[in-house]
């Protein structure tokens, strides 16, 4: 009996031992696997180029002298140096496709840095929206679609796609050139009351109705409130523009923005100058400001509500440019209470994510 039980006793022993050992061993095999799958595991473009701009901040976090500046704003880190340096892998290695090369352009805007990665590889290259948009959408002489008008590319008529989802919002795109992109909002802001553009004491008139002029308006200041308060994680993308604020009259029939961009008020958020609003119709009689006319084929008129434009009447100092019900422009009390549609510009380097334009499919780009 004591032979039977030490016997026992031992093969229990060396069953513990091998089966510790088997364990140890499958451990390791397991940890080895997840090394392998680690040290070479192949990601998609779009994780490469966060990788990219993750690792130049971290890059630039250890180098600060070589941070752009207000007064040098731009400046471009190379892929290789990344590399080089130990912050990236060899591009080729994290990607499944060959020769890929890559830069990171590092600009800076109204104290913050905006990251925009450029990754070529032998079947990719990053690609921003507005080379996308030229890519399927030919230019336009008649019917809705994009116009090349005033040295901008513009969209006109009532049915174009040109909706685009930033900042948990929906925007069209009104048009761009080399420089900027200018977003509307695609509708009126319903969750804000309606508010006036203008309620001071107007000493011409004698009365509380107000000044047609943005730059010194109530409107402004309620503007630069959303942008501090809703835009504040987006400030890296909304540039700093020149927007055209010179009061227009009902009878001018120049539509190429002289007369609105003959006074110009530097703002990173803005309203609808009345010119834009005149060319988005493909209605050949909208001609002046107040044309019914404008209200036909133009995307524009498709809101729930009246909203402020940016442009006052230059026949008195207390009118302002607003919408009718029936989409027209008319002329209203810079004291009266009207919705907003507020105007953003986007650098025409922000990358294309997604989208075709559509109201159900918007186009979205990467903010990183």
């Amino acid at each position: 009996m004591n032979s039977l039980f030490k016997n026992f006793q031992t093969n229990k022993k060396r069953i513990l031992l091998f089966g510790g050992i088997a364990f140890l061993i499958l451990i390791i095999i397991i940890a080895l696997i997840i090394l392998l799958l680690t040290v070479f595991k192949k990601y998609d473009y779009a994780k490469i180029e966060s990788m990219m701009i993750q690792e130049t901040q971290n890059y630039l976090r250890n180098n600060q002298e070589l941070a752009p500046t207000a007064e040098n704003p731009e400046v471009t880190i190379e892929a290789s140096t990344l590399v080089n340096e130990k912050y990236l892998k060899d591009l080729n290695k994290l990607s499944k496709d060959s020769d890929c090369t890559g830069t990171i352009k590092v600009s800076y805007n109204e104290e913050t840095l905006r990251y925009t990665p450029n990754l070529t590889c032998a079947n990719y290259s990053s690609t921003t929206l507005v080379n996308h948009i030229f890519e399927y959408e030919e230019l336009k002489e008649t019917d809705d679609g994009l116009y090349n008008l005033n040295d901008f590319y513009t969209y006109r008529g009532e049915r174009v796609n040109n909706y685009l989802a930033f900042a948990n919002e929906t925007w069209r795109i009104i048009k761009f050139n080399d420089e900027q992109i200018d977003l509307i909002l695609a509708d009126t802001a319903n969750e804000m009351e309606p508010i006036v553009f203008d309620d001071r004491y107007n000493e011409t008139i004698e009365t509380n109705r107000g000044y047609n002029n943005f730059a010194n308006s109530r409107i402004e200041d309620s503007l630069l409130d959303i942008y501090n308060d809703f835009f504040k994680n987006y400030h890296a993308y909304l540039l700093n523009t020149e927007r055209c604020i010179h009061t227009r009259s009902e009878t001018d029939w120049d539509n190429t923005g002289a007369i609105e961009c003959y006074t110009t008020y530097e703002s990173p958020i803005s309203l609808l100058p009345v010119y834009d609003y005149i060319n988005a119709s493909l209605d050949p009689l909208c001609k002046t400001s107040v044309a019914g006319n404008c209200a036909n084929y133009n995307y524009l008129t498709k809101t729930k509500n009246r909203f402020w434009l940016l442009n006052g009447t230059n026949e008195n100092t207390y009118e302002v440019y607003t919408t009718s019900n029936r989409g027209t422009l008319i002329l209203d009390n810079a004291s009266s209470k009207r919705y907003i549609r507020v105007v953003i510009s986007l650098p025409t380097d922000v990358l294309y994510a997604g989208g075709s334009g559509t109201s159900e499919n918007p186009y979205t780009i990467y903010t990183y």
